[in-house]
Protein backbone atom coordinates (compact mmCIF):
# COMPACT_ATOMS: atom_id res chain seq x y z
CA UNK A 1 0.00 0.00 0.00
CA UNK A 2 3.12 2.15 0.69
CA UNK A 3 4.38 1.91 -2.53
CA UNK A 4 1.35 2.52 -4.57
CA UNK A 5 0.54 5.75 -2.58
CA UNK A 6 4.20 6.61 -3.16
CA UNK A 7 3.57 5.63 -6.82
CA UNK A 8 -0.04 7.63 -7.27
CA UNK A 9 1.76 11.02 -5.06
CA UNK A 10 5.48 11.15 -7.34
CA UNK A 11 5.55 14.52 -8.48
CA UNK A 12 7.28 13.45 -11.37
CA UNK A 13 3.80 11.97 -13.12
CA UNK A 14 2.38 15.75 -12.83
CA UNK A 15 1.97 18.25 -15.22
CA UNK A 16 4.10 21.12 -14.12
CA UNK A 17 4.92 23.15 -10.55
CA UNK A 18 1.95 24.79 -10.35
CA UNK A 19 -0.15 21.09 -10.72
CA UNK A 20 1.48 20.25 -7.73
CA UNK A 21 -1.07 22.59 -5.64
CA UNK A 22 -3.96 20.38 -6.45
CA UNK A 23 -2.11 17.34 -8.03
CA UNK A 24 -2.92 15.43 -4.95
CA UNK A 25 -5.86 15.09 -2.39
CA UNK A 26 -7.26 12.85 0.19
CA UNK A 27 -10.78 12.01 1.34
CA UNK A 28 -11.21 11.56 4.61
CA UNK A 29 -7.34 11.84 5.05
CA UNK A 30 -4.78 14.61 4.42
CA UNK A 31 -2.50 13.94 1.55
CA UNK A 32 0.69 13.92 3.37
CA UNK A 33 -0.13 11.35 5.70
CA UNK A 34 -2.53 9.38 3.92
CA UNK A 35 -0.73 5.71 4.68
CA UNK A 36 0.09 6.28 8.25
CA UNK A 37 -4.05 7.01 8.83
CA UNK A 38 -4.85 4.09 6.69
CA UNK A 39 -3.07 2.15 8.38
CA UNK A 40 -4.20 3.09 12.13
CA UNK A 41 -8.01 2.53 10.96
CA UNK A 42 -6.78 -0.91 9.62
CA UNK A 43 -4.77 -1.73 13.13
CA UNK A 44 -8.03 0.02 14.86
CA UNK A 45 -10.24 -2.89 13.64
CA UNK A 46 -7.59 -5.73 13.64
CA UNK A 47 -7.71 -5.93 9.88
CA UNK A 48 -4.24 -5.64 8.77
CA UNK A 49 -3.73 -8.77 5.95
CA UNK A 50 -5.88 -10.02 3.00
CA UNK A 51 -6.54 -7.06 0.52
CA UNK A 52 -5.66 -4.03 2.30
CA UNK A 53 -6.63 -1.19 -0.06
CA UNK A 54 -7.94 -0.82 -3.71
CA UNK A 55 -6.38 1.12 -7.11
CA UNK A 56 -8.45 2.58 -9.59
CA UNK A 57 -8.01 5.05 -12.75
CA UNK A 58 -9.96 7.55 -14.54
CA UNK A 59 -9.03 8.91 -17.92
CA UNK A 60 -10.49 11.00 -20.37
CA UNK A 61 -9.62 11.62 -23.85
CA UNK A 62 -6.76 13.41 -24.75
CA UNK A 63 -6.85 17.43 -24.98
CA UNK A 64 -10.78 17.59 -23.57
CA UNK A 65 -9.51 18.36 -19.83
CA UNK A 66 -7.68 20.53 -18.19
CA UNK A 67 -5.38 19.05 -15.16
CA UNK A 68 -7.65 21.46 -12.84
CA UNK A 69 -10.41 20.41 -14.34
CA UNK A 70 -9.25 16.42 -14.27
CA UNK A 71 -8.41 16.71 -10.67
CA UNK A 72 -12.27 18.23 -9.66
CA UNK A 73 -13.81 15.83 -11.34
CA UNK A 74 -11.44 12.89 -9.99
CA UNK A 75 -12.03 14.13 -6.20
CA UNK A 76 -15.72 14.40 -7.15
CA UNK A 77 -15.95 10.69 -8.21
CA UNK A 78 -13.92 9.71 -5.24
CA UNK A 79 -16.52 11.27 -2.85
CA UNK A 80 -19.56 10.35 -4.52
CA UNK A 81 -18.15 6.47 -4.60
CA UNK A 82 -16.23 5.92 -1.27
CA UNK A 83 -16.48 9.28 0.37
CA UNK A 84 -18.99 8.33 3.38
CA UNK A 85 -16.93 5.63 5.09
CA UNK A 86 -13.79 4.90 3.50
CA UNK A 87 -10.55 6.80 2.92
CA UNK A 88 -8.97 7.73 -0.56
CA UNK A 89 -6.12 9.47 -1.90
CA UNK A 90 -6.65 11.26 -5.70
CA UNK A 91 -3.79 12.09 -7.66
CA UNK A 92 -3.91 13.68 -11.50
CA UNK A 93 -1.07 12.11 -13.83
CA UNK A 94 0.02 13.75 -17.49
CA UNK A 95 2.98 10.93 -17.39
CA UNK A 96 0.80 9.37 -20.15
CA UNK A 97 0.45 12.51 -22.56
CA UNK A 98 -3.40 12.03 -21.20
CA UNK A 99 -5.23 13.60 -18.04
CA UNK A 100 -5.58 10.88 -15.77
CA UNK A 101 -7.00 10.30 -12.02
CA UNK A 102 -5.41 7.46 -9.80
CA UNK A 103 -7.88 6.70 -6.58
CA UNK A 104 -5.90 4.82 -3.75
CA UNK A 105 -8.88 3.33 -1.47
CA UNK A 106 -8.11 1.96 2.03
CA UNK A 107 -10.15 -1.39 2.04
CA UNK A 108 -11.54 -1.16 5.52
CA UNK A 109 -14.43 1.47 6.39
CA UNK A 110 -13.56 4.51 8.99
CA UNK A 111 -16.96 4.01 10.97
CA UNK A 112 -17.96 -0.05 10.73
CA UNK A 113 -14.03 -1.62 9.78
CA UNK A 114 -16.15 -3.67 7.40
CA UNK A 115 -14.11 -4.64 4.44
CA UNK A 116 -14.55 -2.81 0.66
CA UNK A 117 -16.89 -5.40 -1.23
CA UNK A 118 -14.60 -4.63 -4.86
CA UNK A 119 -17.38 -6.39 -6.72
CA UNK A 120 -18.33 -6.20 -10.86
CA UNK A 121 -20.92 -3.86 -9.35
CA UNK A 122 -19.36 -1.57 -8.63
CA UNK A 123 -16.91 -0.96 -11.17
CA UNK A 124 -20.31 -0.71 -13.20
CA UNK A 125 -21.60 1.71 -10.71
CA UNK A 126 -18.17 3.71 -11.10
CA UNK A 127 -18.11 3.90 -14.75
CA UNK A 128 -21.96 4.77 -14.35
CA UNK A 129 -20.88 8.19 -12.51
CA UNK A 130 -17.94 8.90 -14.41
CA UNK A 131 -19.87 8.58 -17.66
CA UNK A 132 -22.41 10.78 -15.93
CA UNK A 133 -19.73 13.73 -14.86
CA UNK A 134 -18.09 13.57 -18.62
CA UNK A 135 -21.75 13.58 -20.44
CA UNK A 136 -22.26 16.95 -17.83
CA UNK A 137 -19.47 18.57 -18.57
CA UNK A 138 -19.35 17.53 -22.41
CA UNK A 139 -16.66 15.56 -22.58
CA UNK A 140 -16.18 12.61 -24.57
CA UNK A 141 -18.23 9.56 -23.46
CA UNK A 142 -17.25 6.07 -24.39
CA UNK A 143 -20.41 4.18 -26.24
CA UNK A 144 -18.39 0.90 -26.65
CA UNK A 145 -16.59 0.04 -23.88
CA UNK A 146 -14.33 -2.70 -25.13
CA UNK A 147 -11.60 -5.09 -23.43
CA UNK A 148 -8.63 -3.59 -22.63
CA UNK A 149 -5.54 -4.96 -24.07
CA UNK A 150 -2.80 -6.07 -21.78
CA UNK A 151 0.53 -4.15 -21.45
CA UNK A 152 2.71 -5.83 -23.85
CA UNK A 153 0.14 -5.18 -26.54
CA UNK A 154 -0.28 -2.13 -25.20
CA UNK A 155 3.43 -1.17 -25.71
CA UNK A 156 3.67 -2.77 -29.24
CA UNK A 157 0.74 -1.11 -30.47
CA UNK A 158 2.16 2.61 -29.31
CA UNK A 159 4.89 1.52 -30.75
CA UNK A 160 4.31 0.38 -34.23
CA UNK A 161 5.28 -2.97 -34.35
CA UNK A 162 2.92 -5.07 -36.57
CA UNK A 163 0.29 -6.11 -34.41
CA UNK A 164 -3.33 -7.04 -35.31
CA UNK A 165 -4.54 -3.91 -35.01
CA UNK A 166 -1.78 -1.86 -36.50
CA UNK A 167 -1.38 -4.02 -39.83
CA UNK A 168 -5.55 -3.51 -40.80
CA UNK A 169 -4.60 0.18 -40.31
CA UNK A 170 -2.01 0.33 -42.48
CA UNK A 171 -4.22 -1.69 -45.13
CA UNK A 172 -6.84 0.37 -45.10
CA UNK A 173 -5.04 3.32 -45.39
CA UNK A 174 -3.56 1.26 -48.19
CA UNK A 175 -6.39 0.71 -49.75
CA UNK A 176 -7.88 4.06 -49.56
CA UNK A 177 -4.82 5.56 -51.51
CA UNK A 178 -6.74 3.95 -54.60
CA UNK A 179 -10.46 3.88 -53.62
CA UNK A 180 -12.85 5.53 -54.47
CA UNK A 181 -15.81 4.05 -53.60
CA UNK A 182 -17.16 0.60 -51.04
CA UNK A 183 -16.53 -1.55 -54.20
CA UNK A 184 -13.02 -0.59 -55.27
CA UNK A 185 -12.66 -0.22 -51.18
CA UNK A 186 -13.18 -3.29 -50.34
CA UNK A 187 -11.79 -5.06 -53.63
CA UNK A 188 -8.30 -3.80 -52.33
CA UNK A 189 -8.70 -5.13 -48.95
CA UNK A 190 -8.91 -7.80 -50.70
CA UNK A 191 -6.30 -8.21 -52.41
CA UNK A 192 -4.37 -7.69 -49.01
CA UNK A 193 -6.17 -10.75 -47.29
CA UNK A 194 -8.82 -8.96 -45.32
CA UNK A 195 -12.70 -8.83 -45.79
CA UNK A 196 -14.66 -6.00 -45.36
CA UNK A 197 -17.99 -5.39 -44.32
CA UNK A 198 -20.41 -2.43 -45.03
CA UNK A 199 -23.56 -4.38 -44.38
CA UNK A 200 -25.68 -1.51 -43.81
CA UNK A 201 -27.93 -4.03 -42.07
CA UNK A 202 -25.35 -4.60 -39.18
CA UNK A 203 -24.83 -2.18 -36.65
CA UNK A 204 -20.75 -1.77 -36.98
CA UNK A 205 -18.80 -2.51 -39.97
CA UNK A 206 -16.27 -5.05 -39.93
CA UNK A 207 -12.73 -6.10 -40.70
CA UNK A 208 -11.25 -9.43 -41.09
CA UNK A 209 -8.93 -11.75 -42.15
CA UNK A 210 -9.80 -13.90 -45.15
CA UNK A 211 -7.63 -16.68 -43.02
CA UNK A 212 -9.83 -15.81 -39.92
CA UNK A 213 -13.25 -16.31 -38.98
CA UNK A 214 -13.32 -13.79 -36.58
CA UNK A 215 -14.21 -10.44 -37.33
CA UNK A 216 -13.25 -7.28 -35.33
CA UNK A 217 -15.42 -4.37 -35.09
CA UNK A 218 -13.90 -1.13 -36.86
CA UNK A 219 -14.29 1.57 -34.40
CA UNK A 220 -11.64 -0.71 -31.97
CA UNK A 221 -9.38 0.45 -34.32
CA UNK A 222 -10.33 4.11 -33.51
CA UNK A 223 -12.67 6.66 -34.95
CA UNK A 224 -10.36 8.05 -37.98
CA UNK A 225 -10.71 3.89 -39.12
CA UNK A 226 -14.42 3.96 -38.23
CA UNK A 227 -17.19 3.57 -41.01
CA UNK A 228 -17.67 7.04 -41.05
CA UNK A 229 -14.30 8.35 -41.59
CA UNK A 230 -13.58 5.47 -44.13
CA UNK A 231 -16.48 7.06 -46.31
CA UNK A 232 -15.72 10.49 -45.81
CA UNK A 233 -11.79 9.73 -47.48
CA UNK A 234 -13.39 7.74 -49.88
CA UNK A 235 -16.09 11.13 -50.46
CA UNK A 236 -12.78 13.24 -50.82
CA UNK A 237 -11.17 10.97 -53.24
CA UNK A 238 -13.99 11.20 -55.56
CA UNK A 239 -14.58 14.84 -55.23
CA UNK A 240 -11.07 15.86 -55.20
CA UNK A 241 -8.35 13.00 -56.72
CA UNK A 242 -10.52 11.09 -58.99
CA UNK A 243 -8.41 10.41 -61.47
CA UNK A 244 -4.88 9.44 -59.91
CA UNK A 245 -6.97 7.25 -57.36
CA UNK A 246 -8.42 5.24 -60.54
CA UNK A 247 -5.48 5.45 -61.91
CA UNK A 248 -3.28 3.24 -59.32
CA UNK A 249 -6.20 1.19 -59.00
CA UNK A 250 -6.24 0.20 -62.81
CA UNK A 251 -2.34 -0.32 -62.19
CA UNK A 252 -2.33 -2.32 -59.42
CA UNK A 253 -5.10 -4.43 -60.79
CA UNK A 254 -3.92 -4.86 -64.54
CA UNK A 255 -2.56 -8.01 -64.38
CA UNK A 256 -5.43 -9.61 -62.91
CA UNK A 257 -8.27 -8.05 -64.52
CA UNK A 258 -6.53 -8.72 -68.29
CA UNK A 259 -5.61 -11.93 -69.46
CA UNK A 260 -3.93 -10.32 -72.11
CA UNK A 261 -1.09 -9.55 -69.37
CA UNK A 262 0.00 -12.98 -68.96
CA UNK A 263 -0.40 -13.34 -72.51
CA UNK A 264 2.61 -10.96 -73.02
CA UNK A 265 3.99 -11.50 -70.05
CA UNK A 266 4.88 -16.09 -70.33
CA UNK A 267 6.14 -17.08 -66.53
CA UNK A 268 9.42 -17.33 -66.01
CA UNK A 269 11.99 -19.17 -63.59
CA UNK A 270 10.65 -17.10 -60.21
CA UNK A 271 7.56 -18.33 -60.98
CA UNK A 272 7.85 -22.24 -61.45
CA UNK A 273 10.14 -21.56 -57.94
CA UNK A 274 7.25 -20.02 -56.27
CA UNK A 275 4.80 -22.64 -57.50
CA UNK A 276 6.83 -25.08 -55.21
CA UNK A 277 5.61 -23.26 -52.12
CA UNK A 278 1.80 -22.93 -53.49
CA UNK A 279 1.71 -26.62 -54.12
CA UNK A 280 3.46 -27.87 -50.63
CA UNK A 281 1.24 -30.15 -48.21
CA UNK A 282 1.99 -28.60 -45.28
CA UNK A 283 0.59 -31.27 -43.00
CA UNK A 284 3.42 -33.38 -44.47
CA UNK A 285 6.43 -31.72 -44.57
CA UNK A 286 9.66 -32.16 -42.71
CA UNK A 287 10.21 -29.79 -39.56
CA UNK A 288 13.44 -28.11 -40.74
CA UNK A 289 11.36 -27.27 -44.12
CA UNK A 290 8.30 -25.99 -42.30
CA UNK A 291 10.62 -23.72 -40.26
CA UNK A 292 13.19 -22.36 -42.65
CA UNK A 293 10.28 -21.24 -44.49
CA UNK A 294 8.31 -19.80 -41.58
CA UNK A 295 11.76 -17.81 -41.47
CA UNK A 296 12.69 -16.67 -44.88
CA UNK A 297 8.94 -15.45 -45.00
CA UNK A 298 9.22 -13.52 -41.60
CA UNK A 299 12.96 -11.69 -42.31
CA UNK A 300 14.41 -10.12 -45.02
CA UNK A 301 17.40 -12.12 -45.01
CA UNK A 302 20.33 -12.94 -47.36
CA UNK A 303 19.98 -16.19 -49.39
CA UNK A 304 23.23 -17.23 -48.55
CA UNK A 305 22.52 -17.18 -44.73
CA UNK A 306 18.95 -19.49 -45.95
CA UNK A 307 21.12 -21.99 -47.46
CA UNK A 308 23.41 -21.63 -44.84
CA UNK A 309 20.61 -22.44 -42.50
CA UNK A 310 19.31 -25.30 -44.67
CA UNK A 311 22.62 -27.26 -44.81
CA UNK A 312 22.80 -26.94 -41.28
CA UNK A 313 19.59 -28.34 -40.55
CA UNK A 314 18.22 -30.22 -43.30
CA UNK A 315 20.50 -30.68 -46.77
CA UNK A 316 17.42 -31.16 -48.41
CA UNK A 317 15.50 -28.81 -47.83
CA UNK A 318 14.10 -27.80 -51.49
CA UNK A 319 11.27 -25.73 -50.88
CA UNK A 320 13.10 -22.99 -48.55
CA UNK A 321 16.00 -22.92 -50.87
CA UNK A 322 13.88 -21.78 -54.08
CA UNK A 323 11.41 -19.85 -51.43
CA UNK A 324 15.07 -17.96 -50.82
CA UNK A 325 16.00 -17.37 -54.43
CA UNK A 326 12.54 -15.48 -55.35
CA UNK A 327 13.04 -13.54 -52.24
CA UNK A 328 9.60 -14.09 -51.25
CA UNK A 329 8.28 -11.50 -48.41
CA UNK A 330 5.15 -12.37 -46.37
CA UNK A 331 1.82 -11.19 -47.59
CA UNK A 332 -0.86 -12.26 -45.39
CA UNK A 333 -1.38 -10.58 -42.57
CA UNK A 334 -0.82 -13.44 -40.32
CA UNK A 335 2.61 -13.75 -41.35
CA UNK A 336 3.01 -9.94 -40.84
CA UNK A 337 2.27 -10.75 -37.31
CA UNK A 338 4.77 -13.00 -36.99
CA UNK A 339 7.61 -10.97 -37.10
CA UNK A 340 6.70 -9.43 -33.61
CA UNK A 341 8.43 -12.92 -32.36
CA UNK A 342 10.66 -13.42 -34.41
CA UNK A 343 13.25 -14.15 -31.29
CA UNK A 344 11.34 -17.28 -30.49
CA UNK A 345 11.82 -18.62 -33.74
CA UNK A 346 15.16 -17.51 -33.91
CA UNK A 347 15.66 -20.20 -30.72
CA UNK A 348 13.46 -22.83 -32.21
CA UNK A 349 15.32 -22.88 -35.18
CA UNK A 350 19.05 -22.69 -33.35
CA UNK A 351 18.06 -25.71 -31.49
CA UNK A 352 16.46 -27.60 -34.38
CA UNK A 353 20.13 -26.95 -35.99
CA UNK A 354 21.85 -27.80 -32.87
CA UNK A 355 19.75 -31.09 -32.04
CA UNK A 356 19.09 -32.20 -36.13
CA UNK A 357 15.30 -33.12 -35.73
CA UNK A 358 13.80 -33.73 -38.81
CA UNK A 359 10.45 -34.75 -37.13
CA UNK A 360 7.80 -34.64 -34.23
CA UNK A 361 8.78 -37.86 -32.60
CA UNK A 362 12.92 -36.46 -32.68
CA UNK A 363 11.60 -33.68 -31.05
CA UNK A 364 9.41 -36.05 -28.43
CA UNK A 365 12.54 -38.26 -27.42
CA UNK A 366 14.67 -35.18 -26.79
CA UNK A 367 12.58 -33.86 -24.35
CA UNK A 368 12.20 -37.45 -22.49
CA UNK A 369 16.15 -37.36 -22.37
CA UNK A 370 16.39 -33.90 -21.17
CA UNK A 371 13.83 -34.58 -18.47
CA UNK A 372 16.04 -37.29 -16.88
CA UNK A 373 19.05 -35.13 -17.55
CA UNK A 374 17.29 -32.57 -15.72
CA UNK A 375 16.37 -35.10 -12.62
CA UNK A 376 19.87 -36.11 -12.49
CA UNK A 377 21.36 -32.62 -12.43
CA UNK A 378 18.73 -31.52 -9.39
CA UNK A 379 20.00 -34.45 -7.28
CA UNK A 380 23.70 -33.70 -8.16
CA UNK A 381 23.10 -29.77 -6.83
CA UNK A 382 20.76 -31.09 -3.94
CA UNK A 383 24.22 -33.44 -3.21
CA UNK A 384 26.54 -30.14 -3.17
CA UNK A 385 24.09 -27.54 -0.82
CA UNK A 386 23.80 -30.54 1.27
CA UNK A 387 27.88 -30.66 1.31
CA UNK A 388 28.03 -27.46 1.62
CA UNK A 389 25.71 -27.23 4.83
CA UNK A 390 28.69 -29.24 6.37
CA UNK A 391 31.32 -27.84 5.48
CA UNK A 392 33.76 -26.52 7.43
CA UNK A 393 36.89 -24.50 5.98
CA UNK A 394 36.73 -21.61 3.69
CA UNK A 395 38.04 -23.86 0.58
CA UNK A 396 35.92 -26.32 1.37
CA UNK A 397 32.90 -23.68 1.45
CA UNK A 398 34.46 -22.16 -1.66
CA UNK A 399 34.28 -25.88 -3.59
CA UNK A 400 30.92 -26.65 -3.35
CA UNK A 401 29.20 -23.59 -3.61
CA UNK A 402 31.42 -23.41 -7.19
CA UNK A 403 30.62 -26.92 -7.59
CA UNK A 404 26.21 -25.74 -6.99
CA UNK A 405 26.52 -23.07 -9.26
CA UNK A 406 27.66 -24.57 -11.61
CA UNK A 407 24.99 -27.76 -11.55
CA UNK A 408 22.50 -24.49 -11.28
CA UNK A 409 23.96 -23.27 -14.35
CA UNK A 410 23.95 -26.43 -16.15
CA UNK A 411 20.12 -26.83 -15.07
CA UNK A 412 18.91 -23.88 -16.26
CA UNK A 413 20.36 -24.47 -19.60
CA UNK A 414 18.84 -27.92 -19.91
CA UNK A 415 15.18 -26.72 -18.60
CA UNK A 416 15.60 -23.80 -21.37
CA UNK A 417 16.46 -26.16 -24.20
CA UNK A 418 13.45 -28.45 -23.41
CA UNK A 419 11.10 -25.33 -22.83
CA UNK A 420 12.35 -23.92 -26.53
CA UNK A 421 11.59 -28.19 -27.45
CA UNK A 422 8.20 -28.23 -25.82
CA UNK A 423 7.16 -24.90 -27.81
CA UNK A 424 8.18 -26.50 -31.26
CA UNK A 425 5.42 -29.34 -30.91
CA UNK A 426 2.86 -27.57 -29.00
CA UNK A 427 3.67 -24.19 -31.70
CA UNK A 428 3.76 -26.41 -34.97
CA UNK A 429 -0.13 -26.47 -35.61
CA UNK A 430 0.06 -22.49 -35.49
CA UNK A 431 3.15 -22.24 -37.69
CA UNK A 432 1.16 -24.34 -40.43
CA UNK A 433 -1.90 -22.46 -40.03
CA UNK A 434 0.66 -19.45 -41.23
CA UNK A 435 2.33 -20.94 -43.76
CA UNK A 436 -1.14 -22.20 -45.26
CA UNK A 437 -2.22 -18.53 -44.87
CA UNK A 438 0.42 -17.25 -46.74
CA UNK A 439 0.39 -19.82 -49.13
CA UNK A 440 -3.29 -18.76 -49.70
CA UNK A 441 -2.32 -14.94 -50.48
CA UNK A 442 0.53 -15.44 -52.13
CA UNK A 443 -1.37 -17.57 -54.85
CA UNK A 444 -4.32 -15.37 -55.20
CA UNK A 445 -1.91 -12.26 -55.45
CA UNK A 446 0.03 -14.35 -58.47
CA UNK A 447 -1.21 -13.06 -61.92
CA UNK A 448 -0.43 -16.87 -63.36
CA UNK A 449 -2.43 -18.82 -60.68
CA UNK A 450 -5.18 -16.08 -60.64
CA UNK A 451 -5.13 -17.07 -64.73
CA UNK A 452 -5.47 -20.65 -64.15
CA UNK A 453 -8.66 -20.09 -61.94
CA UNK A 454 -7.48 -19.64 -58.60
CA UNK A 455 -8.59 -17.23 -56.36
CA UNK A 456 -8.42 -16.48 -52.53
CA UNK A 457 -9.92 -19.00 -50.09
CA UNK A 458 -12.13 -17.75 -47.83
CA UNK A 459 -12.29 -19.89 -44.33
CA UNK A 460 -16.12 -19.16 -44.08
CA UNK A 461 -16.61 -20.70 -47.10
CA UNK A 462 -14.35 -23.38 -46.87
CA UNK A 463 -12.25 -24.17 -43.53
CA UNK A 464 -10.00 -27.15 -44.96
CA UNK A 465 -6.18 -26.84 -43.91
CA UNK A 466 -7.12 -23.67 -42.26
CA UNK A 467 -7.69 -24.72 -38.66
CA UNK A 468 -4.64 -24.40 -36.24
Amino acid sequence: MQQVIKYAANEEKTDNAEEQIHAVTGINCKADTAFEEMRDVQERYGKTGGNIAYHAYQSFKTGEVTAEQCHRLGVELAQKMWGDNYQVLVATHFNTGTFHNHFIVNAVGMWDGKKYDCSMREYYRMRRLSDEMCAREGLTVIEQPGKRASRTMYNAEKNGEPTKFNLMREAIDYALSMSWDKNSFTTMMKAQGYVFSFNPNRKYATIRSVNSSKATRLYRLGEEYDRPAILQRLAENREYDLRRVQSRYNDFNEPYFSYDWVRFHPPDRDYFCRTNFYYTDLRYGSLPEIYATLFILVLDITIEMIKLICELIYEQAMMPRLVAEVKMKAKSPEMKGAKRFFEKYNRQMLLMAEAKFTTESDVGDYIAQHEIEIDKMKSAREHWRNKLRNAKTPEQIAEYKQKRDKCTYYLNRLRLQKETAQSILSGLPHVRYLLKSEQNIQRALDPYEHNKGYRMVDVRENKEGFSR
